[in-house]
């Protein structure tokens, strides 16, 4: 007699049940999945949802379509919705176990495959799963991997099979699927785009190349498991306290290629979006955060190499796999040496146990978090300056020379050093290394080219100047402020521009009060999410406060010689602090948000998939004059 299997999926709300009829669902009954592993295994498919739902779960032809493969059950869950948007994560661990009440003692011959509405499954993946399930896994784990549910839902809509009421997509047509619909919190956790991150990181990507990701997610999501013991009520939410319950003792399988098994999770793009930081953070900050989180069955989990890829593997990975393992080993390194307990989890335990109590009907506080606000300020001063002796003039714009050089080539003591340098640093460091073809663009060309190639116009914008030298080894852009949110529009047109290995700066300089810190526009910018990238973030209160009386001290020359020399003896005068204000700002780390920034770097090092080895590795040099 074959063992069964159980596929539980708990949804309430009647647009998510919907959801589940039209995608989740169809995925499941591809050929490759429930119809292949009912050859494998006694079949049952379990809907936990509210009963007033029956009637339209019954109704639904997907729903008919599966009782012809398997059997199933329709299982009510009402006394566990609290009607608190909060307490979704204990609702759905109630559910699912709910899903599994009824087996009893049989739990423990009884393979679960817990899934949510949201997770939709590439085609054959039941089939790989079912066959690790015949070799006797009792614990299996799959990468489950968000999408814009916006972009991606009604494409997947559209590829179904309303005869058959089956959603058929293989596995690297949904890789490919996905990587083109990023969620901005996936964008967020990929280590080697430092343009913005989590505030609790659970999940560490790495862009290999515009068809690959690789990665570690702590925890993986649990897709099969057959317990060693009977449980019958939640210690906590489901991914930190079940199988610590239920199967303490097994070995746990991760499936590591979405070849063998993928499986999305669409969501809502505004999802997590109040947890997006920009810029980037520290080691030892993804050290305390997951020290405090992670149990240990989650640090098992996050060493447990990921692979999602559209096509065939590039000859190139092993390089990003290396620097991956070893961006990893650090981190755990740093963690704290005793994991954070399942029960009494220090960040969920009362979190689990007030909602716990609002589904029993017991008046329970409900979770707060801080909000995060950007405050903005406004400021004027007057230009002022009376002068000194014209005569010596002369001798003091000498010595102004010598100690401030002259823009783009200016010393530490000038006050405009530290918004200056990075760039002037990066150009030097690309000509050593013989990247001379350089392309400068201001806002006029670069709308130029975007506006001509999102109108089918490249061939035009080749004849233009500034495109004739293409490829190019480089690319400086000079950007205001309010053109950020265009970057996701911008890059895409830039980037046929560019070599192999090329290299795109963005610089931006922030104008008005540097205490506008504008963090809540850059944190809603949409960002690009192919190649290499990082975001800097340049100066500090102190030099924008001397970099405001040099701009404002400058003003009356030109006009009243005799102002020039009091100006320049007083920002002579100024100049030790300008240079210790400058050296001060050199050792913050840049890839870290400040709120008092003077101006911003974004970088990206183009890596096409023919591309994987040059743009890997950045040179020594570069490196040096990265951290500057």
């Amino acid at each position: 007699m074959a063992e069964t299997a159980r596929l539980i999926i708990p949804v309430w709300g009647e647009a998510y049940v919907d959801k589940v009829l039209s995608i989740t669902l169809p995925a499941a009954l591809a050929p490759g999945n429930l119809p292949a592993l009912r050859g494998m295994f006694d079949v049952e498919l379990a809907i936990v949802t509210e009963s007033r739902l029956f009637d339209m779960v019954r109704s639904s032809r997907c729903f008919q379509a599966a009782e012809r493969i398997c059997k199933t059950r329709l299982v009510p869950l009402d006394d566990l919705l609290t009607g608190v948007f909060t307490d979704y994560g204990m609702v759905l661990t109630y559910a699912l176990f709910r899903g599994f009440a009824d087996l009893g003692p049989r739990l423990t011959e009884t393979y679960l495959l817990p899934f949510i509405a949201d997770f939709v499954i590439s085609d054959g993946s039941l089939r790989h799963l079912g066959t690790l399930m015949q070799q006797g896994k009792r614990v299996i784990h799959a990468a489950s991997f968000r999408v814009v549910a916006e972009a991606i839902d009604p494409q997947l809509k559209a590829r179904g099979d309303r005869d058959s009421c089956t959603l058929s997509v293989a596995p690297r047509r949904l890789a490919k699927l996905a990587l083109a619909n990023l969620h901005p919190t996936v964008k967020a956790r990929t280590i080697n785009q430092k343009l913005c991150h989590l505030e609790w990181m659970d999940q560490f990507y790495w862009y290999v190349d515009d068809d690959t990701l690789i990665g570690y997610q702590s925890p993986a999501a649990l897709v099969a498991v057959k317990p060693e013991r009977f449980v019958s009520r939640p210690v906590s939410f489901w991914d930190y306290g079940f199988l610590p319950e239920a199967a303490p003792a097994a070995e746990p399988h991760f499936i590591g290629d979405s070849d063998d098994f993928f499986m999305i999770e669409p969501q809502s793009r505004n999802t997590g979006q109040e947890m997006i930081r920009i810029g980037w953070t520290s080691l030892d900050e993804l050290a305390r955060t997951e020290s405090l989180r992670a149990t240990e069955e989650h640090r098992r989990s996050a060493k447990q190499l990921i692979k999602i890829h559209a096509a065939d593997l590039p000859s190139g990975i092993d390089g990003v796999i290396d620097e991956s393992r070893i961006f990893m080993a650090e981190l755990y390194r740093r963690l704290s040496p005793v994991p954070a307990p399942h029960i009494g989890h220090p960040l969920l335990g009362r979190w689990f146990e007030e909602a716990s109590l609002r589904q029993r009907g017991v008046q329970g506080g409900a979770p707060s978090r801080p909000s995060r606000r950007v405050s903005a300020h406004s400021a004027a001063s007057r230009a002022a300056g009376p002068g000194l002796l014209a005569a010596a003039t002369k001798a003091l714009q000498t010595l102004y020379g010598k100690m401030f050089g002259l823009p783009p080539k200016i010393g530490k003591f000038h006050p405009l050093w530290t918004d200056v340098s990075p760039v002037t640093r990066r150009m030097a460091a690309w000509q050593r290394n013989g990247h001379g073809n350089v392309l400068w663009m201001n806002s006029g060309n670069w709308r130029l080219l975007a506006n001509r190639q999102s109108c089918g116009g490249q061939a035009s914008a080749a004849r233009d100047p500034f495109f004739k030298e293409a490829p190019y080894d480089v690319c400086v852009c000079e950007l205001a402020l309010k053109e950020m949110a265009e970057l996701d529009r911008l890059y895409p047109a830039l980037r046929p521009l560019m070599k192999d290995g090329g290299r795109v700066l963005f610089k931006i300089a922030k104008t008005g009060n540097v205490f506008d810190g504008a963090e809540l526009f850059l944190s809603c910018c949409q960002f690009p999410d192919v190649d290499v990238s990082q975001i800097n973030f340049h100066g500090a209160a102190i030099i924008a406060l001397l970099r405001a009386l040099y701009v404002r001290a400058m003003r009356p020359v030109a006009t009243r010689p005799l102002a020039r020399g009091a100006i320049l003896c007083a920002l002579i005068l100024l100049a030790p602090f300008v240079r210790l204000a400058n050296a001060w700002a050199a050792r913050r780390d840049p890839s870290i948000f400040s709120a008092t920034w003077t101006s911003l770097t974004v970088e990206f090092a183009v890596k096409r998939r023919s591309a994987i080895a040059p743009a890997a590795e950045p040179s020594r040099a570069e490196a040096e004059d990265a951290v500057l």
